[in-house]
């Protein structure tokens, strides 16, 4: 049975918390040799971070986010965490064989970026470029359907100014027509259809050019979260953790810069050994 806590003992326990904290970074902060400052530095920032979050928690509602599955690569905040444990916003990998779509939480790999002065830890698998080639596949398809839409506009727009050309000579020539007559009742609705027809095209190129800007936004997202990323990806195995959706900082939705984005069957297949050697019991032979 828990403990019921008085106001007056909350307050209390808040103040000492604060004080803990402020005197532990003020001698992060102030420490002569300079070494803690980056330290101190990145348990503010994830302090700020956790706040948000623990505000946010009351109104998550995780179907808001797309369903994860096996093999999705997601960019997470695991956070300021201690000793060796895997910290800061990165890469990961989603293990649940399936993950119910209102599960607050989902188990992930950490991911690193390969280092060539560095060797392969036994507990840890190397992906190669099989998430960089991924996102680079998407990022060039996603920029030829565009480079062919702009022509498609390019073309359409031309169509538009050829029937408003149209349109303006047809109405001069029913200026000059008299009322009445077949010429100028024929006049009339020839107008009256290259304006529909005008009216028509330019709805369809105004809406072509409003996709198109969305998805130029959407492949400068892409891009830039590709040339930040390392070629060389590593799984962290060992690292395997259980972290609220919360966390998870792309994809949230379809629109993600990581949406679609999944590890290889055979990269799968190499954790799944890793994860085999290190946590399922083999009875000696």
């Amino acid at each position: 049975m828990s403990k019921k806590f008085t106001k007056e003992e909350v307050i209390q326990n808040k103040k000492e918390a604060i004080k803990s904290l402020d005197k532990m970074l003020e001698y992060l902060i102030n420490d002569k040799s300079m070494r803690h400052l980056k330290k101190a530095h990145l348990v503010s920032y994830w302090i700020k971070d956790y706040v948000k979050m623990i505000t946010f928690e009351e109104n998550f509602n995780p179907t808001k986010n797309i369903a994860y599955k096996r093999g999705n690569i997601v960019k997470l905040n695991f956070g300021f965490n201690i000793g060796a444990e895997y910290g800061g916003l990165h890469y990961g990998i989603v293990l649940d064989n399936k993950n119910e779509h209102n599960s607050p939480v989902v188990t992930v790999i950490p991911l690193t970026s390969m280092k060539a002065s560095k060797e392969l830890h036994p507990n840890s698998v190397d992906l190669g470029n099989d998430i960089y080639r991924l996102l680079k596949i998407k990022y060039d398809t996603i920029s030829k359907s565009l480079k062919e839409e702009q022509e498609e506009i390019e073309y359409e727009l031309t169509l538009f100014k050829t029937l408003v050309n149209l349109t303006t000579q047809t109405t001069d020539e029913l200026i000059r027509c008299e009322q009445g007559t077949e010429a100028f009742d024929k006049k009339l609705n020839d107008a009256k259809a290259y304006l529909n027809a005008s009216y028509k095209l330019q709805k369809m190129w105004e809406e072509k050019e409003r996709h198109n800007k969305e998805q130029q936004e959407y492949l400068d997202k892409i891009g830039l979260e590709f040339s930040r990323m390392k070629e060389g990806s590593i799984a962290l195995v060992n690292q395997v953790t259980t972290i609220s959706k919360i966390r998870i900082f792309d994809p949230r939705s379809l629109k993600g810069v990581l949406a679609g984005i999944s590890l290889s069957k055979e990269n799968m297949e190499k954790i799944n050994q890793k994860i085999k050697d290190l946590y399922v019991f083999q009875p000696k032979s």
